[in-house]
């Protein structure tokens, strides 16, 4: 059964530069409140307050606090999507590892810049967000991926791209939620990047040795 999306979306998609300030105000707010107060206490009258709007111009924009979710959701997406261009773009990465680095280094600081927000998009985002939009933006990441690796020629050992993008992207993914989610024992930040890093340029080009030698021996301390 197709699902009813309708009532969840934007009612006015902002044009206008006032009405895209409005727009802006509101779902900053929303994360404020996810910040500080959970998303319990999201409800539109108190996002209204936050966001220095009154209740009916916000209802002008969203009918219900999950439009309003959807719409951070699709405003991540775009930020994810952006990144990864300009990181898969950027020419003075000079290693593959640097550039695996450079990936998961950005995507967590996109994370740790509104944490309750992902951890609420983690558990709520495949309800309030279509199905197709989810999928689309899954394509897009991994076909950015796909052409990174494309470009790369021989020094990618996998044979099949398509399928390694693929996991390339949904490894990470999982793991970065995971650890959001969960706060594992004994992993930060650091060995988050670290560990992923090793990870996926090991799995690419079978190259343990891509690692700095200083890093390996402290490994081994």
């Amino acid at each position: 059964m197709a699902r009813r999306v309708t009532q969840k979306t934007a009612r006015n998609q902002p044009r206008q530069s006032r009405s895209r300030v409005t727009f802006e105000l509101i779902l900053d707010g929303t994360i404020r409140i996810l910040d500080q107060e959970g998303w319990d206490a999201a409800t539109t009258s108190r996002i209204a307050e936050v966001a220095g709007v009154s209740v009916g111009t916000l209802y002008q924009y969203f009918g219900n606090r999950d439009a309003i979710l959807e719409a951070l959701q699709t405003r991540e997406f775009e930020r994810a999507t952006q990144l990864m261009q300009r990181v898969l773009a950027n020419p003075d990465h000079a290693s593959d590892r640097n550039v695996a680095r450079a990936v998961i280094e950005e995507l967590l600081r996109m994370y740790r810049a509104s944490p309750a927000l992902h951890r609420i998009l983690a558990l709520e985002g495949m309800r309030v967000t279509p199905t197709e939009r989810v999928l689309a933006f899954d394509i897009q990441i991994v076909n950015a991926i796909k052409a990174f690796l494309q470009l790369a020629g021989s020094r990618i050992r996998r044979k099949h791209v398509d399928g390694a993008a693929f996991v390339v992207y949904q490894s990470v993914r999982a793991s970065m939620l995971a650890y959001l989610l969960e706060s594992p024992s004994g992993v930060d930040d650091a060995a988050l990047v670290e560990e992923l890093t090793d990870l996926i340029v090991t799995y690419l080009t079978g190259a343990e040795e891509a690692k700095p030698a200083r890093t390996r021996r402290e490994a081994r301390a």
